[in-house]
């Protein structure tokens, strides 16, 4: 049987002991030759959880599968729970790949699935498989919760100002807590709470008297106002932890109710001393721009309208551009455009300001998209600018390939001239000295001709990898002809196959680069000039 396998780990952890890649390989490959399976696919996910079905790989393989040429019969994996440690995508999966005659198999956990028994068995090993994660993060949040009840740190990069140190505890156990960091650092707190409360300066105003004075923000690089917002609202520089404040299943994104946040007061050195922090939100309700809340409540909101944002760059500065909408109030209605991000952030002082009309932008690069990608879907147009543009990528290494050919040919014929002359007695003194000479010029050349050859790789790509690239490319098209577009899933195509998009303001033009990039090097690139006038 001609076998897909699917091998994956979920952290660094797991990648240091037997569930490893390489453990997973062996025990899968071991199997197929008890068995007298083929692999002719492998689908290998690192650092990737198995509690959605959010997997590169693991989405490749299902639209493998899914196609009527599928080179393979069934999926191989170490257990069950690489496949899916989430029930519902496991029956979802599990169906739909049953339904076009795929089966999936696992090497510990051997299951048939034809019986009545087998179907019970294999379906019991799926419920306790998810739960055993599902235990195992309610346990890990346990302790998280008890260490931010006592003020500990349950990781992440402290706030500017401070920094992690751990102390040493019971049963060689350490945890870590926040002290103050830096004298330059703990001023540089002090002075934008002071300038903020009392000077009447805002975010935009305080970044930029601080790049100003050249001083390096917390990652080395330039202030911004968004980075000054969150230090105004932030309580640990009152010397209070709080955590717990986002839901982790959706990274972040989700804000929970103050009432479930642990807060611990006094969990480390304070900056500024409450007053001052109280100030500062009585200033922010002042200025009405949404500040006055130590964070916002989490509503679901469609997606932004912007598909093109953070590709597009500002022709200035190289920030990316973000969306940006105009006031209804103003002549024709609300009007939308991509603005540079640094302008809006930091300030005329970091960029001038450019705005570029977002209906405009768009329409000109999906005509350009749709133009260049249904080029390369014609006859066999993919495979020959894939293998054209991996001949132009290595030009020089043809070339000096050539040119060694052309000096040794050319040495070759000198040295059988002149070793035909010494042999009917032509020759001069020094015919000798020039033959050594040639003899080793040639012996060099040819050695460094050797070694091009042998690390001289001729362009060969899979039929199946060339099929993965022409579906995706469908696929986005398929979005960009759709009657009401989808920004969400257009933005996460266009990141795929747009490497560089802006418009020069000096020159009206705009400039568009498609890019179609493997595992390690670029298979494709080209760039195309419009006119935006």
């Amino acid at each position: 049987m001609k076998v897909a396998i699917y091998v994956r780990v979920s952290s660094e952890h797991q990648a240091e002991k037997e569930l490893s890649i390489p453990a997973q390989m062996k025990a899968i490959q071991q199997y197929c030759q008890e068995r007298g399976h083929i692999i002719v696919n492998e689908f290998i996910e690192k650092g990737k959880s198995a509690k959605t079905d959010d997997r590169p790989e693991f989405q490749k393989m299902i639209a493998i599968a899914k196609r009527s040429s599928r080179p393979f019969e069934a999926i191989l994996v170490h257990k069950f729970d690489r496949f899916s440690r989430n029930r519902d995508d496991h029956v979802i999966y599990k169906s739909l790949l049953a339904k076009v005659g795929v089966k999936v198999f696992s090497v510990i956990e051997q299951t048939e699935a034809e019986t009545p028994q087998d179907k019970l068995l294999e379906g019991m090993l799926e419920i306790m498989s998810e739960f055993f994660n599902a235990n195992l993060a309610v346990e890990v949040r346990k302790g998280m919760s008890q260490n931010a009840k006592q003020g500990y740190n349950n990781g992440g990069t402290p706030p500017y100002g401070y920094r992690t140190e751990h102390i040493a505890m019971k049963a060689q156990k350490t945890k870590a807590v926040w002290v103050l960091g830096s004298r330059e650092e703990i001023d540089i707190v002090r002075y934008i709470f002071n300038q903020y409360a009392y000077e009447g300066m805002g975010y935009t105003k305080i970044a930029s008297e601080l790049n100003r004075q050249q001083i390096p923000s917390q990652k080395g690089g330039t202030w911004s106002s968004s980075t000054i917002r969150a230090i105004i609202f932030n309580e640990a520089y009152i010397g209070r932890r709080c955590w717990n404040k986002q839901e982790y299943q959706t990274k972040g994104v989700k804000w929970r109710d103050r009432s479930e946040w642990i807060i611990k007061d006094n969990a480390h050195p304070p900056i500024i001393t409450t007053e001052v922090f109280e100030a500062c939100q009585a200033k922010a309700k002042e200025r009405q721009n949404g500040g006055g809340e130590t964070h916002k409540s989490y509503d679901r909101k469609p997606s932004p309208p912007f598909w093109l944002r953070g590709i597009m760059t500002c022709d200035k500065c190289g920030t990316p551009m973000v969306g940006n909408s105009t006031s209804s109030k103003v002549k024709g209605g609300k009007r939308q455009y991509y603005v540079c991000g640094g302008y809006l952030r930091k300030g005329k002082e970091y960029c001038p300001y450019v705005g570029w009309n977002k209906e405009k932008v768009e329409e000109i690069v999906a005509n350009r998209m749709r133009i260049a990608l249904m080029r390369l879907l014609m006859n066999d147009n993919l495979e020959n600018e894939l293998k054209q543009h991996y001949m132009d990528s290595n030009h020089h290494k043809v070339a000096q390939k050539v040119n060694l050919e052309n000096e040794i040919d050319f040495l070759t014929k000198r040295i059988q001239l002149l070793e035909q002359d010494m042999l009917a007695g032509k020759s001069k003194s020094y015919h000798k000295e020039m033959l050594d000479e040639m003899q080793s010029d040639l012996a060099h050349k040819a050695g460094e001709h050797a070694r091009l050859s042998a690390n001289w790789v001729e362009f060969d790509m899979s039929e199946e990898v060339i099929a993965a690239i022409r579906y995706d490319i469908q696929t986005f098209l398929g979005l960009l002809d759709q009657e009401i577009m989808n920004p969400q899933l257009l933005h996460t195509m266009a990141r795929k196959y747009i490497s560089k998009l802006t418009v020069n303001r000096d020159t009206g033009k705009l400039y568009l680069t498609i890019q179609i990039a493997g595992e390690e090097a670029v298979l494709y690139e080209k760039t195309m000039v419009s006119d935006w006038q």
